[in-house]
């Protein structure tokens, strides 16, 4: 998967190896991370890794790739709570 976002058109990608390496293209930071979550901030929005054993190998925030082993179970994205993207609260005061 290859998205161009708006943010100074950096390309995201993707790249899934048989469930067990993902390797990311278009990463600003990595907000948390255990064996179980690895939450990333990306050009895109936030993405959340779930699995098991999960352990960030390699992170270059000035290139913007990180590279995750262990067993990947799902990954979903969200949009960015402290841009104003969304929620309730921020619909509510608005």
């Amino acid at each position: 998967m290859a998205e161009k976002s708006g943010v100074g058109d950096q390309l995201h990608t993707l790249h899934l190896s048989g469930r067990e390496a993902l390797e990311l293209c278009g990463v600003v930071d990595v907000d948390s991370y255990d064996e179980h979550t690895v939450t990333v901030r990306t050009v895109c929005g936030i993405l959340c890794i779930e699995g098991e054993g999960l352990h960030v190998r390699h992170l270059a925030l000035e290139s913007g790739t990180l590279s995750i082993e262990g067993r990947i179970s799902g990954m979903n994205y969200t949009e960015d709570q402290r841009t104003g993207a969304g929620g309730f609260f921020a619909r509510l005061l608005k």
